[in-house]
């Protein structure tokens, strides 16, 4: 069902020209124009580098897997009504869950000495979920996305600890670069009564627990306890943001995890020489690419960063033979400046022109015809203000904007 709300995600990426979906022909599934790319690989970049910067290795695993991966893990058994099987002599499965492969590249350096650890995985995966038609939501919930999916291994809880604190600085970063000011945190255990729910010995529940409520009070975050919400196989903090328009959405989530380590029979060597489990941890940063570019475009109701986009700004000559080549000048020491321009070169007329780009949401029009030319000047439109301004003036307001910006 259409919303009627002018700020919906799914309006404003078609008039952004950013994504389409086709009813009845593609349910679920996104397809990205140009400018939507740009963006969604854009905010990919982004969290690359802070993954690297924090010394994670970047993997990549296969889409699909066998029922074998999948039982092990634990995910047949609940979760098997949102993953997508296929029927090929045996049962395949689209992959619902990074984790399970994840492990088994943990397992391909088994035994490895206490010294490398903790070691850490990340991963862009795509994953596929069979939600119910009823359920699905633009951007918000797709049948298949793209998660920026992360494990850490552990030897002890003075590693998780650390860890989960430095999780907890990337995600603070991340919402001031994107604008997002207000969060909370849930904190996700078991039900007392919910024994089949879960996995693992208690005693493993209680200790994670006990850090993610410890770590929670340090930190003097405010928090909310949430019973029955925990993973099937640990408990964990999920990171709420409060939008623009006050509504809450979960992006981050960081979760401990005693129990999945053990099913693989994940293991390294201690100081003592003795062969031990690793505790992991499970994290996504903005979870669903997918759903945080929906998100972010409430939240800024289509006007996004100037640094997130493809297009910064337009130049339009008024009339392409007359204006060009004074165009062409200002368009090359924008781009050697790294700004990222275009020269409209259609014949339509200008106000339809400027109609077009306002719908885009381009934050700057340049517009030249022959008063600026006589002048050395550009007309400038950007944030609903329209000046004429001498073309020195105009490079320094130019580059302040999208430098501070």
């Amino acid at each position: 069902m259409e919303s009627n709300n002018i700020y919906d995600h799914k309006k404003i990426g078609k008039n952004l020209k950013l994504f389409f979906f086709y009813k009845n022909l593609n349910t679920g599934l996104p397809i990205w124009l140009p400018l939507g790319i740009y963006i969604y690989n854009r905010i990919k970049k982004i969290i690359k580098v802070i993954n690297c910067r924090n010394n994670y290795n970047e993997v990549f695993t296969p889409l699909i897997g066998s029922y074998n991966i999948y039982n092990k893990s634990g995910h047949i058994k609940n979760y098997l009504n949102n993953i997508f099987q296929i029927l090929y002599k045996k049962k395949i499965y689209l992959k619902p869950m990074n984790c399970p492969y994840h492990c088994l590249i943990y397992k391909n350096y088994n035994n490895l000495s206490y010294k490398l650890l903790p070691i850490k995985f990340f991963e862009f995966g795509t994953v596929f979920r069979n939600e119910k038609s009823g359920e699905i939501n633009g951007l918000f919930r797709t049948k298949m996305f793209t998660q920026d999916d992360g494990h850490i291994f552990c030897k002890n809880s003075i590693q998780v600890i650390k860890e989960i604190n430095n999780l907890i600085n990337i995600i603070l970063y991340i919402y001031k670069k994107f604008n997002f000011k207000s969060f909370f945190i849930r904190l996700s255990l078991r039900k007392s009564n919910g024994k089949n729910k879960y996995i693992g010995k208690k005693q493993y529940w209680d200790k994670a627990e006990r850090i993610l409520k410890e770590i929670i009070k340090k930190r003097k975050i405010k928090y909310k306890i949430s019973y029955g919400e925990a993973a099937f196989y640990g408990p964990k903090i999920d990171f709420i943001i409060k939008d623009s328009y006050k509504r809450n959405w979960q992006i981050s989530t960081i979760q401990i995890d005693y129990n999945t380590p053990k099913k693989f029979n994940l293991t390294y060597i201690n100081k003592y020489n003795e062969i031990k489990y690793p505790i992991m941890i499970h994290r996504a940063l903005i979870g669903s690419l997918e759903r945080f570019i929906g998100i972010l475009l409430e939240h800024t109701k289509g006007n996004l960063p100037i640094w997130l986009l493809k297009i910064q700004i337009i130049i339009i000559p008024i009339f392409i033979k007359n204006h060009y080549l004074y165009v062409k000048d200002i368009y090359k020491k924008l781009t050697k400046k790294k700004i990222r321009i275009c020269i409209d070169k259609t014949k339509s007329n200008l106000n339809k022109k400027i109609k077009k780009y306002d719908k885009l949401k381009i934050p700057i029009i340049l517009i030249v015809g022959d008063y600026e030319i006589r002048n050395k000047s550009v007309y400038i439109r950007h944030n609903k203000q329209k000046n004429n301004m001498k073309l020195k003036d105009a490079y320094k307001y130019i580059y302040k904007y999208i430098y501070n910006n």
